[in-house]
């Protein structure tokens, strides 16, 4: 911390962020936007010796996508499930349209936002994706888009979390989560303790868990396409979109988590 008035601010974040999980019996833990980021690099992407993209695994034990180089705006949104009447009424849409619409209202008002704000800026990319918990929009075509004004900007417009984009802003950097958070699958809970393990025991404890997590995670998804608008993506935009629908599993038919 640079001052006692930065450190007093933080204090406040995490006690508004305790009790808020204490009202809603959340058991998720949020993340602290200044704190530095202990997480293992599982993965990464080159491009002229620099990372491009870094596939880490935060505290709860998921696998997160971090990168500069392409904007991603989580939305939380009131957690309702669709079912798949409307699809089942009209198997003649495309598979995209077909998703959205068997979304519920809140979902549905929202990808309208999201399609309202794409139309009015159509020198820029944007997916729409449905998680558990709302939308992650992928946003492309944005020059420095951590760190910039403009993606600063294009997070608020679009709704996205305020610490998720002060993260944003502090670190420099863009997350996603690529697998399920292990409290969303059956008997599955966070693993015990945090990297880096104190000694091998604790490290061997994780990796059991880890093996159990893994299996569980194989019957889910974490998020799926909705709806895509504007200019195509960049190759390297696209090779990070790539990574991520691999990643969480788009392709497949499987709940979400």
């Amino acid at each position: 911390m640079s001052s006692a008035a930065e450190a007093l601010s933080v204090a406040h974040e995490r006690l508004q962020s305790a009790l808020t999980e204490m009202r809603s019996g959340s058991r998720e833990g949020g993340y602290y936007p200044r704190v530095p980021l202990r997480e293992p690099i599982l993965d990464e992407v080159l491009v002229d010796d620099e990372q491009a993209l870094v596939v880490t695994r935060n505290r709860y034990g998921a696998e997160i996508l971090n990168t500069d180089r392409l904007l991603i705006a989580d939305i939380d949104l009131p957690q309702i499930f669709g079912g798949g009447l409307l699809r089942w009424l009209f198997p003649r849409y495309p598979a995209e349209t077909a998703a959205a619409l068997e979304e519920p209202t809140v979902v549905v008002k929202r990808l309208r936002k999201v399609a309202k704000w794409a139309a009015a800026n159509p020198g820029l990319g944007v997916i729409a994706y449905r998680t558990a918990s709302g939308l992650r929009v992928f946003v492309t075509g944005v020059e420095e888009p951590a760190t910039s004004e403009q993606g600063q900007r294009i997070l608020a417009e679009l709704g996205a979390d305020r610490i998720y984009r002060q993260l944003c802003r502090t670190h420099g950097t863009f997350r996603a989560r690529l697998t399920p958070k292990p409290w969303r699958l059956p008997g599955m809970k966070a693993p015990h303790g945090r990297w880096p393990y104190p000694d091998g025991e604790a490290e061997l404890r994780f990796q059991r868990w880890l093996a159990d997590y893994e299996a569980a995670a194989s019957r889910y998804a974490v998020c799926r396409r909705l709806a895509t608008h504007g200019r195509a993506p960049s190759a390297l935009e696209s090779q990070i979109i790539r990574l991520h629908e691999e990643r969480t599993r788009v392709s497949v038919s499987l709940p979400l988590a």
